[in-house]
């Protein structure tokens, strides 16, 4: 146990005397070298122990190894950092080969994480020492030591995702209804409400690919043509439609009025990838990214490659001003050997392959990792592993369900306190895929089988696939790469509606949901507050659009700054009246407001109402 720990469980017993003293009896029979350390806090006031800065959680682990040169440095308090508490911050970085590192301080999560965002990369290969930092040692971490530059049709599926890289950039555009794909339709009538949410693609690339928000009868209530593959296509939880575009390889936001308002990516250098993306509330978001490094496996196991290709999986979650304010890698917590039917003597080892992710109800976070037919519940606080469900190190003995989940997907906490998945089936025997929902005690880790659906005749999906549970009871279960797009099912298990594309497309993942005038949305020109949204799209390059809502008619300007405060561009500067506004910034060098790649700041003052954001130019 580190002094970091020891000081985090002394700060919450030291308030009950009795259970000081039981515990303070306890070490000193199994360590007495703690005596006289035990001593030494008893005399500190108990005010300074509740008060001083704990630090729970640290991104990078110290002493990890393969981090990203651009990553940030996250510290997580146990208590709410205050204006004295940071003036006292002094926080020094250091690159072994690269040096001293300046860079931005700011806060985040409510004031219970500190980051440091460096103004440079660190090197390749190098040593990184962080200290300074009020009640923790120093501690260091590692850079990863070469770039991953992979091939434009390397996939991380089964499947070929040919690369659109080089293809012109079209704008989406509405779409006739007859242009559609011809769908195969059963329909019994008794479906949960809402539309059918998912975007259909091919193996081999084609511009019939589509957004849709389809009726039962199968006619668009609305449908956006795409000239890639799009993915995961879905409403959030801020009422923002989101979906992953393969030519971009990020997610857009659109809103009510369908426009693109908003782009989720990853930072700290890491790629986005496409298996989920979890829009919160308050506009932070959960996202993935996929990690490939040059591991010598020789000394992992038989035949081991001594310069394997080998992918980790990369959890962030970005606040609404796309700062990484947690993250979490495999590297740190999962081994390779973890796998549960990889190749491990391969050239090309994806040991992980995270596939969803899911905010439980306590707010910690629960992975699917499909490569070790696990699922994976995380402190979102800490970071450490509080439970691992299926593969090598499952912990839960499951009283009624032999054969368990094999390569699944989709992992969604129910209102009913169960866990459900898609179990995609790949290492069943024969391979057949399902719902399936675990009830599950995570104190004495046991698990109970309370629903499933297989259909029959058997589907078998070898890849994606989902499966969402109604409003009414009823289940929606996305087939994935299976002939069969998605079923409806009642609780009884009974079929009441079936769609499927035609042979030789697929979606990744469909949902039902409700959107637009069935669940009484205001119009998208209507606004209730002032307010400011996140530029779009943010990197950008030369130019951004920014967006702003007007609860009532007010004076308006809209300023652009750099980082030392000084005014860009005034944007915006009259009366408005109320409502909904976008105004385009340009930066190239052939434009009025021609500045360098950096850091800005754009403001928006509405009569007493003030917000300010960031944004980055990259030239």
């Amino acid at each position: 146990m580190t002094i970091l720990r020891f000081k985090i469980i002394i700060l919450h017993i030291v308030r009950s005397d009795k259970i000081f003293t039981n515990l303070y009896s306890s070490l000193l029979m199994k360590k007495p070298s703690l005596k006289v350390f035990i001593v030494f806090l008893l005399l500190f006031p108990l005010s300074d122990l509740i008060f001083a800065d704990i630090v729970q959680y640290i991104s990078p682990l110290p002493d990890s190894k393969y981090n990203n040169e651009k990553t940030n440095i996250i510290l997580g308090y146990t208590v709410k950092l205050t204006p004295a508490m940071l003036k006292k911050s002094s926080i020094r970085v250091t690159g072994s080969s690269s040096g001293v590192h300046t860079g931005t301080l700011s806060t985040a999560e409510k004031n219970y994480r500190l980051i440091f965002t460096p103004d440079m990369p660190f090197t390749l290969g190098e040593k990184v020492t962080v200290s300074g930092i009020k009640d923790t040692d120093d501690f260091s971490f590692y850079i990863r030591n070469e770039k991953v530059i992979l091939p434009d049709n390397y996939s991380f599926e089964y499947f070929s995702r040919n690369s659109s890289k080089n293809m012109p950039f079209h704008r989406d555009f509405l779409i006739r209804p007859d242009s559609l794909p011809a769908f195969t339709i059963f329909n019994s009538g008794n479906t949960a409400s809402g539309y059918l949410f998912f975007s259909n693609f091919q193996q081999s690339y084609s511009n019939g690919n589509f957004l849709m928000m389809l009726n039962n009868n199968g006619s668009p209530y609305w449908a956006k043509r795409l000239f890639a593959n799009g993915y995961d296509f879905k409403k959030q939880n801020n009422n923002l439609l989101t979906y992953y575009e393969e030519m971009k390889h990020f997610y857009y936001g659109l809103d009510l009025n369908y426009n693109i308002v908003d782009s989720f990516y990853c930072g700290n250098g890491y790629s986005t990838d496409l298996h989920e993306l979890l829009v919160m509330p308050d506009g932070s978001a959960w996202l993935m990214s996929y990690d490939p490094l040059y591991i010598d496996m020789s000394g992992l196991v038989p035949g081991g490659k001594t310069n394997a290709l080998v992918t980790g999986l990369i959890i962030q979650k970005i606040n609404a001003s796309k700062t990484v304010v947690f993250q979490w890698r495999s590297w740190d917590y999962f081994q390779i050997t973890d796998a549960t039917h990889e190749d491990l003597t391969s050239f090309s080892i994806d040991y992980v392959h995270g596939n969803s992710i899911e905010e439980d109800n306590d707010g910690n976070i629960i992975i699917s990792s499909r490569h070790m037919d696990e699922i994976t519940k995380i402190n979102s606080s800490t970071g450490e592993i509080i439970w691992r469900f299926g593969g090598k190190n499952n912990q839960f003995l499951c009283d009624n369900d032999t054969i368990g989940f094999s390569h699944q997907h989709f992992v969604r906490r129910l209102t009913n306190g169960n866990i459900m998945l898609f179990d995609n089936g790949n290492y069943h025997s024969p391979p057949f895929s399902r719902a399936i929902e675990y009830k599950i005690d995570e104190e004495t880790k046991w698990a109970h089988v309370d629903w499933q659906y297989r259909h029959t005749p058997n589907i078998y999906a070898f890849a994606m696939g989902s499966a969402q549970r109604l409003s009414n009871g009823n289940t929606l279960i996305g087939w994935g790469s299976a002939s069969t797009t998605l079923t409806e099912v009642n609780p009884a298990g009974q079929v009441v509606y079936e769609l499927s594309l035609p042979a030789g497309q697929m979606s990744y993942r469909a949902y039902r949901d409700v959107w637009g005038n069935l669940t009484g949305f205001p119009s998208a020109q209507v606004t209730e507050d002032f307010k400011l949204y996140q530029n779009y799209p943010n990197p950008f390059n030369p130019s951004t659009n920014i967006k702003y809502s007007l609860s009532k008619n007010t004076n308006v300007t809209l300023k652009v700054f750099d980082m030392l405060g000084r005014e860009v561009a005034t944007l915006v500067n009259e009366f408005q009246k109320a409502g909904i506004y976008e105004k385009q910034f340009t930066a190239g060098k052939n434009s009025a407001n021609a500045i360098s790649s950096g850091i800005y700041y754009f403001k928006l003052q509405a009569g007493d109402f003030t917000e300010v954001k960031k944004m980055v130019l990259l030239k």
